[in-house]
């Protein structure tokens, strides 16, 4: 008699919980009508493009970023060629509606990965890591306005 209380108080809090992704749920209700850049050109303009594509709402808001990149090798090998590298994308960013500074926070992102002997391979391999990165960052982005904006 007591485990099947012990159950059915089970199944009760988990009937009450659900479970929502928050990155599935894309309505974002608001969207940016002014976007200034600084620093990194190529990770500035896949950050503009994702937070004007997936923005379509009423309440607008204007923001200004702040980009840098830096490339680092983390191990060599006894030659002294490079066996490990790390890529590193700091953003600042300042968040504003109707001209007042409502949010400023920084997001860095990091990958480490494995040289490649092809050097387009690697160049195109890196593209790919700042573009992943990037959205990753702009994901970031857009969950901090959902929030506010709520």
């Amino acid at each position: 008699m007591n485990k099947f209380f012990k159950f059915l108080i089970l199944i009760l809090i988990l009937q009450a919980c659900t479970y929502e992704p928050i990155y599935l749920n894309k309505n974002y209700n608001f969207r940016f009508s002014n976007i200034n850049l600084l620093g990194d050109e190529q990770i500035n303009n896949i950050i503009k493009n994702f937070l004007i594509y997936n923005t379509n709402g009423e309440k607008i808001y204007s923001v200004k970023l702040k980009t840098s990149k830096k490339r680092e090798i983390v191990t060599s090998d006894s030659k002294g060629d490079p066996k490990i590298y790390k890529i590193i994308i700091n953003l600042k960013y300042q968040l504003y509606q109707n001209e007042k500074e409502i949010k400023q926070d920084q997001i860095s992102k990091q990958v480490t990965y494995k040289s490649i002997k092809d050097k387009f391979e690697l160049s195109q391999y890196e593209d790919n890591i700042i573009k992943n990165l990037s959205e990753n960052i702009s994901k970031e982005i857009l969950l901090a306005v959902k929030i506010i904006s709520q």
